[in-house]
């Protein structure tokens, strides 16, 4: 009876999840996350569904960066396919992909904007230098992003669904923050202090999640208000972990980001999610490699 009783319970243990040759799922929302992982040994893009996980692509060359359109029937990811990193699309109906850079130079981290007409991205110009782009979609011509810069370098842009407000980390003299631009009247505005990368902005526009390295030096997530009031650490239990990558909810209720021990450095990434009301930090993805840049939509 005791043993019956074990095997039934162990049963209702993996219920909820999946575990397959090399990782684990345990996703159950009515909703999407792709990322990027070289758990099968090469950098490839992955499709995270209810307690299910689809690659999306398969090439020897270093596919990462996926980020989907407002509506869901796209990504653009980076790839080094080429010889060097350009930005890339992907119908996810049909999985066909088209190249949308060309430049010699490594072109990476791209994202959209909130009408889907144009792709922001990271445009390398040296060993530490940068400068992020606007790629119309319809034409193919790139043009820088933000007019008369007042820091030294900009990377990683996600605009508001909006539409009007771009979130960015940009660097200064002292170190990298996180920053807003406004499109209307063209000013910039210093969100953090030095210390801050990566903010992705909630689905209502009036909160960011983004890294910071204050308290235990290693990284967490930290969430405020859209205008940089309001600052919490989200993560702070967590001081023997690099956490990374934060991502909102369609829903904005919940936080998708990357998480690796503190043995491991940055090498050993699995997805989290974080319950914005309760706190409740679980796993919902372990594999055997490296999973970043995860996106929920």
């Amino acid at each position: 009876m005791i043993k019956k009783a074990l095997s039934l319970g162990f049963l209702l243990a993996w219920a909820s999840s999946l575990c397959f040759s090399g990782y684990i799922v345990k996703f159950d929302h009515d909703s999407k996350i792709v990322f990027s992982s070289n758990f099968e040994g090469n950098t490839d893009i992955y499709l995270l569904t209810r307690n299910q996980l689809t690659k999306l692509t398969d090439d020897p060359a270093t596919d990462e960066w996926p980020v989907p359109d407002s509506k869901g029937e796209s990504i653009v990811f980076t790839s080094d396919r080429s010889g060097n990193f350009d930005v890339y699309l992907m119908n996810l109906k049909t999985r066909d992909i088209k190249r949308l850079t060309q430049d010699s130079r490594d072109e990476v981290s791209p994202s959209w904007s909130a009408d889907d007409r144009f792709v922001y991205y990271d445009l390398k110009t040296g060993r530490s230098s940068g400068q992020t782009m606007k790629l119309d979609i319809g034409s193919g011509r790139s043009l820088p992003l933000f007019p008369e810069v007042p820091y030294k370098n900009t990377i990683v842009p996600f605009e508001n669904r909006r539409g009007g407000e771009i979130f960015f980390t940009a660097k200064a003299l002292l170190g990298w923050f996180v920053a807003k631009y406004n499109v209307p009247d063209g000013k910039y505005a210093k969100l953090t202090e030095s210390g801050s990368c990566r903010p992705k902005v909630s689905p209502d526009g009036k909160k960011v999640a983004y890294v910071c390295f204050d308290d235990d030096g290693l990284g967490d997530i930290f969430m405020m208000n859209s205008d940089g009031s309001q600052k919490t650490n989200l993560t702070k239990d967590r001081s023997s972990f690099y956490d990374y990558y934060p991502c909102f909810s369609p829903g904005g209720d919940m936080i998708v980001f990357s998480s690796s021990p503190k043995n491991q450095k940055k090498t050993g990434y699995q997805l989290y999610t974080l319950d914005l009301q309760s706190g409740e930090v679980k796993r919902i993805f372990a594999s055997d490699g490296n999973n970043s840049f995860p996106y929920w939509f």
